[in-house]
């Protein structure tokens, strides 16, 4: 029996009952990139994600923290991390751990990365101090840094044994957390830089080989090269020779972060490669592991309306970038002067982030699902075999205002609404409605 209280099963998340789970969710957090490299240790942080219906966050873990000298864990901080998925658990809500990094480390970059520990960078690479101020507004331009790109290479290539560290850490955590009830699985490297059949694909073979040898039922969530994330390529990465993963893009738009212009080709042309990339990997789920915008943006509420819009369509999973519970006025999120976080300093939601209501778990084959401001409509194929309900995420109270409401059940279908769920029993074979929509 798994360990695991999800699992990869074709194109969907499923649960121990075998109902299709969609995730949806947020990253956490921005400021972990830095030391001291946790977000917050006061739990109750969590207590929002839960009340917005999110089922999961990707918790961001980087190398440096937890191995600061080769072969040798930080296990304060990774306490601390266990208490934060402790607390995510006792919540109801799963955990990714996504193993971060931007330009490989803090040490490149012009100091103005994070990830990897100094030790870990090729010694014939001259290091910088880490910086972390305005001077890294425009960090991403570490793609054309020769350091960085120089810094990736050796580690594919394992000069001083640090891919061999690296892998070896992953197996150290997943050791921890391979029993926890709330760890679904592993980010294998966020957004890695490198040639993705010849040295990213080896990475997660041997990386998820090495992790399934102390958790075997953990989801790999693989991530193709960052160049994907502004649809700048499409992803080569090849399917894996290991079974229960997920493919994990980024998206964000170049278009608007630069501009401040809102255009569906972007989406249009992303969500596209999304879709014909799961089917080259031979039908394997999506989750879209970051997206968001600057809440200062004018049509930023437009714009995550519209990815919204496109994870239903396709019944993806979601983790938006991010909740930062420090974020204040003067820091913003904490990192080289980002500003995504979807509350403000008194934890109020800023425009880059909207409650709304989705389809959380289905006991059959989901077919199609509306979601407007007033309205929420799930269409599915029931498989009666099934034990479970089906459940969906409503909130009402912030959906409707206190106005009227009907909750319409198609044939064999009966419903109840307790606490933003509606938990929904269906009879017989066949296609299976329920709508919840203003009056």
């Amino acid at each position: 029996m798994s360990r695991n209280p999800l699992h990869a099963d074709g194109y969907w998340f499923k649960d121990e009952g075998g109902r299709v789970v969609i995730l949806r969710g947020v990253n956490v957090a921005g400021n972990s990139k830095i030391p001291p490299f946790v977000p917050f240790s006061d739990t109750t942080c969590l207590d929002p994600i839960k009340e917005w219906g999110m089922n999961v966050i990707r918790l961001v873990l980087i190398w440096e923290a937890i191995e600061p000298e080769p072969g040798k864990y930080n296990g304060e901080y990774i306490d601390a991390v266990e208490a934060l998925v402790s607390a995510a658990g006792e919540r109801g809500i799963y955990v990714i751990l996504d193993m971060h990094q931007d330009m490989f480390s803090r040490y490149l970059n012009g100091g103005c990365g994070d990830g990897a520990p100094s030790w870990a960078i090729d010694p014939s690479i001259p290091q910088d101090e880490p910086a972390n101020d305005e001077r890294c507004i425009d960090w991403v331009n570490g793609l054309n840094d020769k350091n960085v790109l120089r810094a990736f290479d050796s580690f594919y290539t394992n000069v001083n044994g640090v891919r061999d560290h690296y892998i070896s850490m992953w197996a150290h955590i997943a050791q921890r957390f391979g029993d926890h009830p709330a760890v679904i699985g592993y980010d294998l490297m966020n957004e890695p830089i490198g040639d993705e059949v010849s040295q990213i694909a080896p990475l997660y073979e041997d990386a998820g080989a090495a992790i399934r040898g102390v958790d075997p039922d953990g989801i790999l969530f693989i991530e193709p090269s960052i160049l994907t994330s502004f649809g700048a390529i499409y992803s080569q990465l090849p399917p894996l020779s290991i079974g229960n993963y997920a493919y994990a893009p980024h998206f964000y738009s170049a278009s608007l972060l630069i501009s401040d212009i809102f255009s569906t080709s972007e989406a249009d042309k992303s969500f596209a490669d999304f879709n014909s990339k799961v089917e080259e990997l031979g039908g394997v789920p999506l989750l879209l592991g970051e997206f968001g915008m600057y809440p200062e943006k004018v049509k930023v509420s437009e714009y995550i309306a519209d990815i919204y819009q496109r994870l239903d369509n396709c019944f993806y999973g979601g983790t938006q970038w991010n909740y930062c519970p420090g974020w204040d006025s003067t820091r913003l999120d904490g990192w080289n002067r980002e500003n995504y976080s979807i509350i403000d300093d008194r934890g109020n939601i800023r425009r880059d982030f909207k409650v709304r209501a989705y389809a959380q778990r289905i006991a059959g084959i989901p077919k199609k699902l509306e979601v407007s401001d007033k309205r929420v409509r799930l269409e599915w194929e029931n498989q009666p075999e099934l034990a479970a309900p089906t459940l969906l995420y409503v909130p009402v109270d912030i959906m409707f205002n206190g106005s009227k409401f009907d909750i319409v059940q198609g044939a064999s279908v009966h419903c109840e609404l307790e606490n933003r769920y509606l938990t929904c029993t269906a009879s017989g074979w066949g296609t299976r409605t329920v709508e919840v929509k203003a009056r």
